[in-house]
């Protein structure tokens, strides 16, 4: 057994990619759909609720001190989540690897494949909220940039991650520890590949949100 595995694979249950969209729909959806019908319609997002607030404060409708309350606590969750993630993600990595007699890689990796419909959908609405309370051009476009960034890992990169990791650890085909060791593994560096994507637009989420929190503070 590989250095940091239990030997466990991922229960297929948190490989879907219907949570992400489901989440979507309940930041995104004025009405709440069962999990049955989502299945069959997990691409249809209609309008949130959050852009519709977005809208909302952005064509006059809320006061300027709404406006400001609302846009800073947006960007304020999508900052310290990121954050959160990039400073405690590596630590809770370590600890699982180093007690990987009863929970290794795989739990990361579970623990993750768990959150991350919720972390993004949460995250993606902030910023929604944040841009729609804007002060200014500069402000907008800076919180344009982070939302669509959320957007990708919401929609694209979130559920592909969530789908590969599930395959990295999967013991049908062999040992559990095999596609974590052979480094020409098809899974193993497309994984490596959207993973690393999806933490680069992570960082420049953080970056764009810094900026906006710096503009709209002065």
């Amino acid at each position: 057994m590989a250095a940091g595995l239990s030997g466990q694979k991922i229960p297929k249950e948190y490989g879907q990619t219907a949570p992400f969209f489901r989440l979507a729909a309940l930041v995104v959806d004025l009405i709440c759909r069962g999990a049955s019908d989502l299945q069959h319609s997990d691409h249809r997002i209609s309008v949130p609720p959050c852009a519709v607030i977005s809208a909302w404060m952005a064509n006059g409708y809320a006061s300027a001190h709404l406006c400001n309350i609302t846009a800073l606590l947006g960007a304020a969750y999508a900052f310290g989540s990121n954050v959160w993630l990039l400073r405690y993600g590596p630590r809770m990595y370590a600890v699982c690897c180093k007690e990987s007699t009863w929970l290794g890689k795989e739990a990361f990796s579970t623990i993750q494949a768990a959150c991350f419909p919720e972390y993004f959908a949460l995250q993606s609405g902030s910023c929604i909220l944040a841009l729609g309370g804007a002060p200014s051009s500069w402000a907008k476009l800076l919180m344009t940039i982070a939302t669509m960034l959320a957007l990708v890992n919401q929609l694209v990169l979130g559920p592909r991650t969530a789908q590969l990791m599930v395959k990295l650890y999967d013991t049908s085909t062999g040992s559990a520890d095999q596609p974590l060791l052979d480094g020409s593994s098809d899974v193993k560096k497309t994984f490596g590949m959207v993973h690393g994507i999806s933490m680069l637009l992570d960082l420049l989420n953080l970056f764009a949100v810094f900026a906006y929190l710096c503009m709209v503070a002065g």
